[in-house]
């Protein structure tokens, strides 16, 4: 998870982590252990982050799927 992404696009919706905290009803506490790593959220949690952030798909990928896959990008290697 790319935190200072994560933490630019909180500051821009709403001004403080505190107030993110409080818009999808978190404790201020459960939000700090996530800025800092200690905390990941689950899949759930993370839907509900990218709604109330109103994240792109490209930032969503950007904050949230930072690597490519372990194995391999299977895009590009289409079967004739």
């Amino acid at each position: 998870m790319e935190l200072n992404v994560l933490r630019g696009e909180i500051v821009r919706a709403y001004h403080t982590q505190n107030a993110f905290a409080d818009a999808i009803g978190w404790h201020k506490n459960k939000v700090s252990n996530m800025m800092t790593g200690k905390y990941k959220p689950d899949t759930d949690e993370v839907a509900i982050i990218a709604k109330a952030l109103g994240l792109s798909e490209e930032r969503f990928c950007l904050i949230f799927l930072p690597q490519k896959s372990p194995y391999g990008d299977k895009a590009d290697t289409v079967a004739s």
